[in-house]
């Protein structure tokens, strides 16, 4: 039993969903905004100061890497914290789920 598929985009969108954008979406967009600010800020040599050879020569100077463990957890476990989060919420709703 097959049925035809609507010929027009109209014809095919969510009447629940046509109007607003999922929460992921949303997080995701304002969220790259606020790291897009913040990355300009920290690391432009304009406005902070930042500049590659100074963090070499810190690093040099203190006999590491020059990891900062700060630096780790922002660029993984927030991440993956948002990731969960997410999945978690849209699980919640039952999004994804096959109908």
């Amino acid at each position: 039993m097959t049925s035809e598929l609507p010929d027009t985009a109209e014809a095919m969108e969510s009447k629940e969903t046509a109007r607003t954008l999922p929460v992921g979406w949303l997080v995701l967009f304002f969220g790259l905004i606020v790291w897009g600010a913040w990355y300009l800020y920290a690391y432009s040599p304009w406005l902070s100061g930042w500049t590659q050879e100074a963090e070499f020569q810190a690093a040099e100077a203190g006999g590491g890497s020059g990891a900062s463990i700060g630096n780790t957890i922002a660029f993984t476990a927030i991440p993956a914290a948002a990731l969960v989060w997410l999945w978690a919420t849209l699980r919640r709703r039952g999004a994804g789920r096959p109908r």
